[in-house]
């Protein structure tokens, strides 16, 4: 049965005395971007389908960061950089 989408959560947390990032989930999304990052996971089923997982996430993949904001100009600007630099790749 699973869980209902009011109760879904996925749940990153930083335990400062030990220094690792814990990881919980019972999204499905989430179980399959994130399920092969966790280490030392623990997965609970139910009817043979898993329905949540925890473990510890690497140093490496958690990473926090302000969303950036683009105006049109800088966003076309960035495209047309991005489209140069394919051709060059694509000549030589």
């Amino acid at each position: 049965m699973g869980f209902s989408r009011g109760d879904q959560e996925t749940v990153i947390s930083y335990q400062h005395d030990t220094g690792e990032w814990r990881f919980y989930t019972n999204v499905q999304k989430h179980m399959t971007k994130w399920g092969a990052l966790i280490e030392n996971a623990t997965t609970f089923e139910e009817n043979g389908r898993v329905i949540s997982m925890e473990g510890r996430l690497p140093d490496i993949v958690v990473s926090m960061y302000k969303k950036r904001e683009i105006d049109e100009k800088t966003r076309m600007a960035m495209g047309e950089r991005l489209k140069a630099n394919k051709e060059r790749g694509e000549n030589e």
